[in-house]
């Protein structure tokens, strides 16, 4: 999925003082840009917002004459993070956490100026607080010992007229950078005004919503407006209602506020009651969570299908954004309900920010939910685990009869079940499967998780009080940025990467690897080199894998009950997410166990006839080969041709050997052994021009490269999904034409049987007999959006930097011997290589030994190849993936420097 053209800066006017949401004002003044945090989301800090800031300031600096305009950018974090900006810049961070269930505010460097002309507090003194001389040099970057007593925390640090902040930890202080910093005061124009500079942007946005609504609103007999009660939905009722459409409903789960009831009446907006009985389901079903939300379909999606099934066919637009999670970055203008055909929805204001929808508000003079107000951003069903723990915290002063029923059963539900008291004490009930974030905050504070990343259930001893991290200081969020930007996003953006080498760090504009590594948990001490022979999976393939486990495990294809109607959505989605992943939408897509059974369903489903030949090349892994020479006993034949000098198949010898009797060329896309790119392309064109068809070997290809098969002109393609970090017992076949006779019989593949024959099913299902991997085909589907979610050509940019790094440090070591493509852009990350006198398993088996890094050794499975190299014990090989780090490159280097030595 493509990322949608997000705003990723904040525009700001330095005359006025007020946020724009354009890159001018109506003054005139040009605006200033402040960059925000993914997801981008910026919103209006309101009065309890405000009031909540310039309290935790005061407590901690005393009392400061702070801005009535104030920004929210969210942020990632345990629960609540937000970077507050102010006057154009960033003002400091604003952390709820979980476990204390305390708020606290980190100021931020560019914050300072504005609190130190009436702070009275919270300023510690480098020269009277602490032991710093002269003699010690340079101050920032330092951890320097305290003489004074300060809790631990972020302080304004101070010396002489240069300012900054510092984290004290364990009575030492370290401090950031110092700058000269003067007491600074800013206009403070309030949001009438904000409002005012904003007119023509407003007026623009408008125009445009209610035009997409027009465009649309007749595209089915009906139209309506879903209303939620929420902030957006108020100005999707707006828009609608100056495009012309009359009707709007509101679902009622029975678990809403009593304050969105009443607005709701307010705004005359046909209520649906509620579908089912929550607090009984609950019982049987437990508390719902992030990944698990069985409520809505019992409470929203069952009444609205009754709902839907009376007014009939329909359009409806609705306040969906793009800013409110990354899940719906992707969300287009219409788009039909995926649990309910009847229904189009139009979503008009997909592109604004919480920063629009509340200017819009304004401008328009709209009464709101009063919740918003008093505390809470996300207005929906009060116990909803998409809410965070600071809301619901918040809740238990404007409603304590609501949060106490939800917390007496979540205490009873927790002795139940065995689970410890920080289930419900810290919101861990959210998550079925715990994502990283929480695991970490279980992991410092000693309470157990599953390997499945469930709550462990049993007897619990704290080694550490409850809120009390072990010899740990929580950094300000802005230390977390990497972490951030995958919780938020789930994946670093799809921008080009540009490399740049800078001592032992790869800087790569739009790849975070230490973000993806993240996404991994068997990476730790160990220095995996050995991609081409598996991959591992990220944590979003693992939990597609248990979610289906856990879930909704059920045959595909074979009934109608809920499960699998499930199960087979997914599994046929995850055919369709891999055919495009390769550019093979116009195909057909096969799930095989791997590479090897792909190229074999070839071999025993085409037609073969004696005299029939078949050429492949001398670069083919076994499995390439084998299946082929097997033929034999039809009277089929192989020519294998050699390689020229770029280790490349000699396509002069391809074309010399090409003949009328032959039926398939079948070629790697990319070498194990040697990591060299074949021109698939080129050899195609061969192929097409003499009549034969061509299978292309991708299973090294598809993890490293762009890869499209239409592009490529191929007749078949073959994969293996464990290699592009999807299960194991995964892969694929993709054929431009059904054209293979099946080779697996049985149940699932036939359209009808009778005792003198059968009909086979169309599509994929009559080459996947029997039951299949669904587990494994859904993880892999997973394993595609995640690649997909990186971009292959980012993953191949940077994987290309750290080759060329690997194989200039390998090349520079005497006795070491590198076999690989000499261009760059002609090879992936897979480096062959011998040192002088020493077999490849004694190099490998000391490179474990000694290092922990694992690489492979000896023929890989292309023992032709060897023997044409000369090389009749192999060699050792070290392979690449979008993991791992310049760090692990020079480790490898000067491990092997060190045998060699």
């Amino acid at each position: 999925m493509r990322d949608p053209p997000v705003k990723k800066i904040l525009y700001w006017c330095p005359k006025c003082n007020v946020p724009l949401i354009g890159s001018s004002c109506s003054c005139g003044s040009e605006a200033v840009k402040v960059p925000l945090l993914k997801p981008y989301e910026v919103r209006p800090a309101l009065s309890a917002d405000v009031a909540l800031i310039k309290s935790l300031v005061n407590e901690k600096f005393g009392d400061a004459s702070l801005s009535d305009i104030m920004l929210l950018n969210k942020s990632g974090g345990d629960d609540r993070a937000e970077l507050v900006i102010m006057n154009g810049e960033r003002f400091g961070w604003l952390v709820f956490s979980p476990v204390n269930r305390k708020y606290r505010f980190d100021i931020a460097p560019e914050g300072i100026k504005y609190v130190i002309g009436s702070a009275t507090k919270g300023i510690l003194d480098i020269e009277k607080d602490t032991g710093y001389s002269k003699s010690m040099g340079r101050i920032g970057g330092k951890r320097i010992q305290l003489n004074t007593f300060f809790p631990d925390g972020t302080y304004i640090v101070k010396y002489r007229s240069r300012y900054g902040t510092g984290i004290v930890r364990d009575d030492t202080v370290k401090i950031k950078e110092l700058v000269a910093a003067e007491p600074a005061t800013a206009l403070n124009p309030g949001w009438k005004e904000a409002v005012r500079r904003n007119k023509n942007h407003l007026k623009n946005l408008e125009h445009t919503a209610i035009r997409t609504i027009k465009q649309h609103m007749n595209d089915r007999p009906c139209v309506n407006v879903s209303f939620s009660g929420g902030k957006d939905s108020t100005v999707a009722l707006n828009l609608a209602g100056k495009a012309g459409v009359k009707k709007a409903f509101f679902i009622d789960t029975g678990l809403e506020f009593p304050e969105t009831i009443e607005f709701v009446k307010s705004k005359g907006v046909d209520i649906i009651e509620k579908g089912g009985d929550f607090w009984k389901a609950v019982e049987r079903a437990g508390p719902p969570s992030k990944d698990n939300r069985w409520c809505c379909k019992l409470l929203k999606l069952n009444p609205l299908k009754v709902y839907l099934s009376g007014i009939g066919p329909c359009v409806t637009v609705q306040g969906n954004r793009w800013y409110e999670s990354w899940n719906r970055a992707g969300l287009d203008e219409t788009n039909q309900n995926p649990a309910n055909p009847l229904q189009l929805n139009i979503s008009p204001i997909r592109g604004w920010r919480a920063l629009e929808v509340y200017l819009y508000i304004w401008w328009q003079d709209l009464s709101i939910n009063p919740l918003y107000e008093k505390g809470l951003e996300r207005i929906g069903c009060y116990l909803c685990p998409a809410m965070l723990e600071s809301e619901f915290e918040e809740m238990r002063s404007i409603h304590p009869d609501y949060t106490k029923r939800w917390d007496d059963f979540l205490e009873k539900w927790a002795e139940k079940k065995g689970y410890p008291e920080e289930f419900y004490e810290w919101g861990l009930w959210r998550w079925k499967a715990l994502p990283p974030k929480m695991r970490e905050i279980c992991r410092d504070n000693d309470v157990e998780v599953n390997y499945d990343y469930t709550l462990k259930t049993g007897s619990f001893e704290r080694k550490t009080p409850a809120g009390q991290k072990a010899g740990k200081t929580e950094e300000p969020p802005e230390s977390r940025d990497s972490e951030d930007k995958k919780n938020s996003a789930g994946r670093p953006e799809t921008v080009p990467v540009k490399v740049l080498e800078s001592g032992n760090e790869v800087a790569a504009c739009g790849y975070d690897v230490a973000a993806v590594r993240k996404d991994f948990p068997i990476l730790g001490d160990v220095t995996y080199l050995d991609n081409a022979a598996t991959g591992f999976s990220p944590e979003k393939v693992l939990d597609a894998v248990i979610d289906f486990e856990h879930n909704y495990r059920s045959n595909v294809g074979r009934g109608v009950h809920s499960l699998m109607q499930i199960a087979s959505q997914k599994y046929w989605h995850a055919h369709e997410k891999a055919a495009k992943f390769i550019g093979g939408e116009d195909g057909v897509m096969v799930f095989t166990k791997n590479t090897t059974e792909a190229i074999n369903m070839v071999a025993m489903g085409m037609s073969w006839q004696p005299g029939d030949r078949i050429i492949t090349t001398v670069l083919e892994h076994h499995s390439n080969l084998l299946p082929w020479r097997a033929l034999s006993k039809y009277g089929v034949s192989v020519d294998v041709i050699g390689l020229d000098s770029s280790y490349s198949p000699d396509l002069s010898e391809l074309k010399r050997v090409i003949s009328p009797k032959t039926k398939l060329v079948a070629v790697t896309h990319a070498s194990n052994v040697l990591g060299v790119v074949v021109p698939v392309k080129e050899i195609a064109e061969i192929c097409h021009e003499n009549g034969v068809k061509l299978l292309v070997d991708g299973a090294q290809s598809t993890p490293h490269i762009p890869v499209n098969v239409a592009d490529i002109g191929c007749d078949y393609f073959a994969f293996s999904g464990h290699k592009m970090l999807g299960p194991t017992g995964t892969g694929g076949l993709w054929m431009k034409m059904a054209d293979l006779n099946p080779v697996f019989l049985g149940g699932g593949m036939v359209e009808s049987v009778t005792k003198d024959g059968f009909v086979p099913e169309k599509g994929y299902r009559m080459y996947e007999a029997g039951t299949p991997n669904i587990s494994g085909g859904i993880g892999l589907g997973a394993a595609v959006d995640y690649l997909s979610g990186i971009g292959m050509k980012n993953i191949r940019d940077y994987e290309e930097s750290l080759t060329k790094r690997l194989i200039e440090g390998l090349e520079s070591i005497p006795g070491v011997t590198v076999y690989t493509a000499k261009d760059p852009k002609m090879r992936i990350g897979v480096v062959s290589f011998t040192i002088d006198g020493l077999h490849p398993h004694e190099v490998a088996q000391m490179l474990d030994e000694n290092a922990d890094i694992m690489v492979r050794s000896g023929n890989h499975c292309c023992q032709p190849l060897m023997e044409c190299l000369g090389l009749k014990e192999g060699t050792v090989r070290a392979s690449i993936g979008l993991y791992n780090t310049v760090h692990e490159i020079d480790l490898l280097v000067a491990s092997v420097k060190e045998i060699v030595s």
